[in-house]
Formats: C-alpha cells, structure tokens, sequence
C-alpha cells in the first residue's frame, strides 16, 4: 500500500529536518515516502539540499504559493501512478503514533478509498490539517485542492468532498501532531505571517466559497466515479 506523502517548504530546513526524522521513526510501510519541495527561488533552498538526503527533496518551478508547489507535485506523481495513496503534511507537522501511515491506508483500503486524517491535537476532527487520499482521487480531479488557492481551506476542501462521497476518516487516536504558531507550538515566522493574513485569508476564503458553489458538484461526481461509487 504504497504512499507518497508531500510537504511543501519554505524558509524552513531545520523544521524539514525535524519532519523527516518523525516521519522515520514512525512510518512502518517499507513503501511509505515524504518527498519535501522546495522552491527554486527559496534562500535557503541550498540548506535544504544540504541537510536533507537528495530523494526526499523536489525542487519546485512553479513558484508563487503552497498551492502551485502542491498541485504541479501531486498531479505529476500521480499520474506517474507509482504511489496508490497521496498524502499532505506541512513542515510542521509530526507523525507521534507509529504505523499511522499504515492504519490510515488501510482503512482506505477496507472501505474503498477516500480520506483519512489523524488528531493533530489542534483541530482535531475539525479539520484534516493533514490528510491521506487516494491517487486515483487527484488522477481524476487533476488536482489534489482546488485551484487558486494559495494557502488556506486546502483541509476545508478534504474535509467537504470526504464527507460528501461518505468517505472521510478520522482517527482520535493517531497522533500527526500541528506545532503551528496558533496552537502555542513555534515561534512566529515571517512565513506564518505571511500566510496567515488577512489579505490571504480573504482571497482563499473566496476562491473556496465560489468553488463550493460552483464546480464542489462536478467534481464530487468525479471523486464518486474514481472509487467506484
């Protein structure tokens, strides 16, 4: 049950670093991968290839967002169709329960697909904050969240398409720990400032809502028809 979990990153080797550890020490799937991209124009990009071993790092060309790193990411690995299941993690996060990576795919497995999502001790149930899905769900969209967005409501659009196919896991007990600025857990950044503002906030904020109106039906069909539904 192979999975590719992607982290977008900027400005921060360090928490890279620390991710990467995490991640090893709790992943138990021999095929279970993070694959870190960072953007070609990042200052620190020279760190990253320094403190990180070079097959968990991808150098990104789509610069501008989170969102552009993620969707020319997630689209090219999955149409490559090497991983069955994607996955979102940011560089603050940390995996703490081990085998969260196979419960989590497992249980897509033994229901058919869809997301699954663990206790971030933040948002806990409120928000897939961190997310695994199936390849064939970003195959079929062309995306792994709606374009436009930059930042934000990524887990909101998880969130709102699992529980529209019936198809939305959450686990209490698997802990993927967010060390987010708000929750107390690191210090803050000009990244965390960056986009977390309001002008940001505001232009995710409307791009979600207009893509909830307007294109959330077709593509709920499409995550329907990509699990058999």
């Amino acid at each position: 049950m192979s999975l590719l979990v992607l982290c977008p990153t900027r400005g921060r080797p360090p928490s890279a670093v620390a991710l990467l550890q995490s991640f090893k020490e709790t992943a138990v799937l021999a095929d279970s991968a993070i694959l870190f991209i960072v953007d070609e124009d990042d200052v620190q990009l020279d760190s990253y290839l320094e403190s990180l071993p070079a097959e968990n790092v991808e150098v990104n060309e789509a610069i501008g967002s989170m969102g552009s790193a993620l969707q020319s990411s997630a689209t090219l690995h999955a149409a490559i169709n090497v991983y069955r299941f994607i996955g979102f993690m940011g560089d603050d996060h940390r995996p703490r329960t081990k085998g969260w990576d196979q419960i989590l795919t497992q249980t897509l497995d033994q229901h058919g697909g869809g997301f699954a999502y663990g206790n971030d001790l933040y948002q806990g149930q409120n928000l897939p904050t961190q997310v695994v899905m199936n390849t064939s769900i970003v195959n079929a969209l062309g995306w792994m969240a709606p374009p436009e967005l930059r930042h934000l409501y990524f887990d909101d659009s998880w969130k709102f398409l699992g529980e529209s196919v019936g198809r939305l896991f959450f686990f209490p007990s698997v802990i993927i720990e967010h060390m987010h600025v708000y929750a107390g857990k690191a210090p803050m950044d000009e990244g965390y400032e960056r986009v977390n503002s309001r002008e940001m906030n505001d232009h995710d904020r409307a791009v979600y809502e207009v893509w909830r109106q307007k294109d959330a039906p077709s593509d709920i069909a499409k995550v329907r028809t990509a699990l058999g539904l």
